[in-house]
């Protein structure tokens, strides 16, 4: 199993390989109404950044901090419509920059837990009994799905 350091190095690598792959598909900036174009495809992953992963880590860490009970969790997505009408104007220069900005915020969140946050656990009815450091190779996997969905 990977430690935390090379988990959060992956994060970053794993951000600019689907940029790389994404720009390299040859896949059309205009959107067709029904398959993502490579723009929206790393507007989502933004989305989901902020969404999905900082909205739970946080929710984990803060259960943690209260002595709530831990957070109940299920799998949860942006709306694709909402994404795909958000982001089929924006350039791909665009959704590149922003990736790599929240990915970079990710990190420096993620730098910024203790050992003990990063133990803060939830029930989620996919994975099971998770951390957020174990979370973190969610993220890498939802990453590859969306990365191999630009070299269909």
């Amino acid at each position: 199993m990977a430690n935390f350091e090379t988990q959060l190095i992956a994060l970053i690598d794993s951000a600019n390989e689907i940029c790389d792959v994404a720009e390299k598909s040859g896949r059309s900036d205009q959107f067709n109404g029904s398959e993502w174009t490579p723009a929206i495809i790393l507007g989502h992953l933004v989305d989901v950044d902020k969404e999905v992963w900082m909205a739970r880590f946080e929710l984990m860490r803060q259960a943690q901090k209260s002595a709530a009970p831990i957070p109940k969790l299920q799998w949860w997505e942006p709306d694709p419509v909402v994404t795909a009408e958000k982001y089929a104007q924006q350039s791909f220069a665009e959704a590149r920059t922003k990736l790599l900005a929240s990915r970079e915020n990710l990190v420096a969140y993620l730098k910024g837990l203790s050992v003990q946050e990063r133990a803060a656990a939830a029930q989620h009815r996919t994975f099971g009994s998770i951390t957020i450091e174990s979370m973190l190779q969610v993220i890498l996997d939802h990453d590859k799905e969306h990365q191999a969905s630009l070299t269909e």
